[in-house]
This record gives structure tokens, C-alpha cells and sequence, in this order.
């Protein structure tokens, strides 16, 4: 596994300082939180989407090797005779977790009881899927599902630019 870190080592640090900084932002600027793993979701979901039916083998030949046992059996069986057939749902999951956790209200307790299936099947993936990533994920996601949110990210942006925009012309 100390092998699999180092030959991924920038990826697996960066994502882990992401997760830690997501937990950080959850629990001092829970809108800022909402909003990250929204684009997170959303840009994972494009991805997916885009690579599942451009390069499919990009899944096997990237994290087959850095997967569990268990998983690399599926990866380098089943999956790898058609890719695009798990990544597609996969990625219309990824879409809707961003897009539920852009809205008000109970859509974004619905998105993080999303985010916390998905990184508990994200998870068994160990150093392909950055772990202990996901299990800071469902932290952030867990600190996130407390809050009450009345509004939509793209009011709370809205009201940020308007906020600039005021400070500006001031």
C-alpha cells in the first residue's frame, strides 16, 4: 500500500487536504462547504460522464492496481469488459448528489446522505479513491446534513457578487 501512496502521492495529498479543509469549512462556513461539494459533485459527474464513453479504460488501467483485492477483482473483471456501463449510473449519482446539494432546505440533507453512500462505496478503493478521503468526506457531509439551509447556492453566491458589487461602487 506505502507503494501505491508514493507513485500517487500528489493526488492523494491534495485530495486529503481538500477532505480536511471541507471538514473545516463544514463546521466554520457551512454555505462555502455546500457550495464545494456541489462543484465537486457536479465536476465529478461531467467527468464521469465524458470519460466513461471517450476513454473507458481510463478506469482500469488508472485504478485496477490501486484498488483492494475485492475491488480490483471487479475492476479488472466485469467492469473492464464494459466501463461505461457502472460509470454511467455512477455519474448520473454524482450529478444529482451536486445538484441537490446546490438547492434549499431538505434537498441538501438528501445530497449528503448521498455523498456519505457514495464515499462509503468510494472507500473500498483505498489508495485509488484517496483513503482516508472519503471517511472525512462523510465528516463534512455529516456536519452539513445538521444544517438548516433556506436558501440556494445560487442565491448565496448572488448575494456575495451583490455584496461586492455594493462594496465596489461605495
Amino acid at each position: 500500500m506505502a507503494e501505491q501512496i508514493v507513485s500517487e502521492l500528489g493526488n492523494y495529498v491534495g485530495s486529503n487536504v481538500f477532505a480536511l479543509a471541507l471538514i473545516l469549512c463544514a463546521a466554520r462556513w457551512p454555505k462555502l462547504a455546500r457550495l464545494l461539494f456541489s462543484v465537486l459533485f457536479v465536476g465529478a459527474g461531467v467527468w464521469n460522464t465524458y470519460a466513461s464513453l471517450t476513454r473507458p479504460a481510463f478506469y482500469v488501467a488508472t485504478y485496477g492496481h490501486l484498488a483492494t483485492p475485492p475491488y480490483a477483482s471487479f475492476i479488472f473483471g466485469p467492469f473492464a469488459a464494459d466501463p461505461a456501463l457502472f460509470v454511467l449510473p455512477i455519474a448520473m449519482g454524482e450529478l444529482t448528489i451536486g445538484l441537490l446539494a446546490a438547492g434549499p432546505g431538505s434537498s441538501v440533507r438528501l445530497a449528503m446522505i448521498g455523498v456519505t453512500l457514495f464515499m462509503l462505496g468510494l472507500a473500498p478503493l483505498g489508495v485509488g479513491g484517496a483513503f482516508p478521503f472519503s471517511i472525512f468526506a462523510i465528516v463534512a457531509a455529516y456536519l452539513l446534513f445538521r444544517q438548516r439551509f433556506t436558501t440556494s447556492v445560487f442565491e448565496d453566491v448572488g448575494a456575495v457578487v451583490a455584496s461586492l458589487a455594493g462594496a465596489n461602487l461605495a
